[in-house]
């Protein structure tokens, strides 16, 4: 039996499909990364279908990519050549929810915003928002990648929210990791070795989450810097003095540019910093007063927005401010990670190393929590110009390192960072390559990614 008839024995016609055009869908996500069309996708909608699409493909050694939003900025939902798509986006059910502990099971499929819309009638909420994508990722991607967000300041990144995971494995095996206990001392981390992991060790069918109440009150606050290392010095500042803010969000005055030209909403083009306070009155008036404070040193003055503009909205929209800043021009990205003492020296060497090679470079992100996005624009069919790009990336992911950081903060390695991961984590990829045959023994979960 082929492998087409083998999958069509497992699902119905509706759900699997080799037709060009979702072939095309399937075969992308939102990273540079060339295209890869699959042989086929199929879309799931139980733990049993998945493993029994695993073991159907065991035999001829088929590639499994399994993708949800398709939202990822590594290339690390892009599928293998001649292999196939689980698509796990039908698999969105909210399972229970436990409002007296604060937890929720739910399927991998399903978008974050949608999740927290349905918790908000528990006064609950998922606290680790995708930032822009928090209409269209899902929550088994987020666990994927390890996901954080605006929120990640105060409440943690998606890994601290995990509390346990059903997981088929690349031998078309069942497992569960982990429990609904909040605190376990019960051997390995199984299931912290699942987050992040990308898909290369098995396909997560059902997560337990960990969920945190919805604040009693928020304050958001904007403000306007002289350059982009006075407002990174504010970051600092705050949050070495201990202030319990929830979110820190940092955009340089060419992401400002690029909102106003995309958006039109007649910002001051200049770095900026929008922050979010959660709390009691007092607890906000305190709190507010003393970053007025901390960015007043560091010659910081408040932004004021329109009275329709969220902070978070103009956030939103930085990704697609800066792909549509310049025509026939791709994005060169990292989201490197650091300690939070390093982002002025960080954001510093971006920009020098930018203005030094004449690429166009705009850098934002949570730096509240020591994590940057820097994202440069190559044109297209300019081989010569998009090495210059990528000596540039190389260079902050390099010093990102040296400082004692990491390639990512929060969108994985995928195929793009494999190379700087490797130089990272150099002495460790031994053990996570045995790890990963213990797990994939067939070498057909996502493989190429992360490692190979």
């Amino acid at each position: 039996m082929s492998l087409l008839d083998a999958l069509a024995s497992i699902v119905p016609p509706d759900r699997l499909s080799t037709q060009a055009d979702q072939l095309t869908v399937a075969g992308s996500d939102e990273s540079s990364h060339p295209p890869c069309p699959p042989q086929a996708v199929v879309w799931p909608e139980t733990a049993d279908e998945i493993a029994a699409i695993v073991r159907a493909c065991i035999p001829s050694r088929t590639p499994i990519t399994g993708r949800g939003g398709g939202s990822a900025l590594e290339g690390s939902a892009v599928p293998a050549a001649d292999g196939i798509v689980v698509d796990l986006t039908r698999m969105r059910r909210i399972v229970q929810v436990w409002a007296d502990d604060l937890q929720v099971a739910v399927e991998p499929g399903i978008i974050y915003r949608d999740l927290n819309n349905e918790l908000k009638r528990h006064g609950l909420f998922f606290p680790p928002s995708p930032g822009g994508s928090s209409d269209l990722a899902t929550v088994g991607g987020m666990v994927a990648t390890n996901a954080s967000g605006i929120y990640s300041v105060r409440y943690g990144g998606t890994g601290d929210y995990v509390l346990a995971l059903d997981v088929v494995t690349g031998t078309g095996e069942r497992v569960t990791f982990g429990s609904r206990a909040v605190k376990r001392s019960s051997g390995y981390n199984m299931v912290e070795l699942m987050v992040g992991s990308e898909g290369t060790l098995g396909l997560i069918t059902q997560l337990t989450l960990r969920l945190a109440g919805l604040p009693e009150g928020r304050r958001q606050l904007a403000y306007q810097f002289p350059d982009a290392v006075a407002a990174a010095r504010s970051v600092s500042e705050i949050r070495r003095y201990g202030l319990d803010v929830a979110a820190l969000e940092f955009l340089d005055d060419s992401l400002m540019r690029a909102l106003n030209r995309l958006k039109g909403y007649g910002l001051a083009e200049v770095p900026a910093l929008f922050c979010e306070i959660h709390g009691p009155d007092p607890v906000l008036e305190s709190t507010a007063e003393m970053v007025d404070g901390l960015v007043d040193d560091q010659g910081g003055t408040a932004l004021v927005l329109a009275d329709e503009i969220n902070p978070w909205e103009v956030r939103h929209w930085s990704t697609e401010a800066v792909k549509h800043y310049l025509p026939n021009h791709e994005i060169i990205r990292n989201d490197v990670a650091f300690p939070i003492s390093s982002l002025p020296e960080i954001v510093a060497f971006a920009h020098d190393q930018a203005t030094a090679h004449d690429v166009t470079l705009f850098t934002f992100g949570h730096v509240g929590m020591g994590l940057l996005h820097a994202l440069m624009l190559s044109p297209r069919d300019n081989a010569s110009r998009r090495r210059s790009v990528e000596a540039v990336n190389r260079a902050i992911i390099d010093e990102a390192v040296r400082l004692g950081g990491s390639v990512s903060g929060e969108h994985g390695i995928g195929l793009n960072l494999k190379e700087s991961f490797a130089v990272e984590q150099a002495s460790a990829l031994p053990l996570m390559r045995a790890i990963k045959k213990q797990f994939d023994p067939h070498g057909i979960m996502n493989p190429g990614k992360i490692f190979d």
